[in-house]
């Protein structure tokens, strides 16, 4: 039983990094700006919170001068955390 729910738990970290899916936030209507920043900020969010195949991402340049980026950026960032700040 043990083996079961580590098992899960791996296979949902794995799972979570796509959450992150570029083409699905296009094609939800968001920029080409905000979808670069979410995806990168969800990396960096999940990364932030100890998830071993996530690495901390931001085009630091891009998210002081572009607001969508920046916006986006901070979304994902938060939304990761959220996400697996309870397990971690």
């Amino acid at each position: 039983m043990k083996k079961a729910v580590v098992a899960l738990l791996v296979l949902s970290f794995v799972a979570g990094c796509s959450s992150m899916d570029r083409q699905g936030l296009i094609a939800a209507g968001c920029s080409n700006e905000y979808a670069d920043g979410y995806v990168d900020g969800y990396s960096a969010g999940c990364s932030a919170v100890g998830h071993p195949l996530c690495r901390f991402t931001k085009n630091v340049d891009r998210y002081e001068r572009d607001r969508q980026y920046n916006k986006g950026w901070n979304d994902g960032f938060t939304i990761a955390r959220t996400d697996y700040a309870a397990v971690w």
